[in-house]
């Protein structure tokens, strides 16, 4: 539809609140699609710091039982020591 027939059908106010809220219309709709394709990439890293995390939780398991059997051998090198 021609803006010139639009205004001269329905009057320049209701052709400009008509103009107005086809463009909010696309903007929301645009509004939405970037959001989507945002969360959706957002999810995919999430997941890979998901995976990272979990190794690193495995890596500190061990740390951690190395350092309690080094514990161990360190009082029983004290226990040796002080006697």
């Amino acid at each position: 539809m021609d803006i010139a027939q639009l205004i001269e059908n329905f009057g320049f106010p209701i052709a400009v609140t008509i103009a107005c809220g086809y463009f909010i219309f696309k903007m929301y709709n645009n509004m939405v699609s970037e959001n989507a394709t945002r969360e959706e990439r957002n999810y995919k890293m999430m997941e890979k710091f998901s995976i990272s995390i979990e190794k690193f939780s495995t890596v500190l398991e061990v740390y951690e039982n190395r350092l309690g059997n080094i514990e161990t051998d360190v009082k029983v090198i004290k226990d040796i020591v002080n006697k």
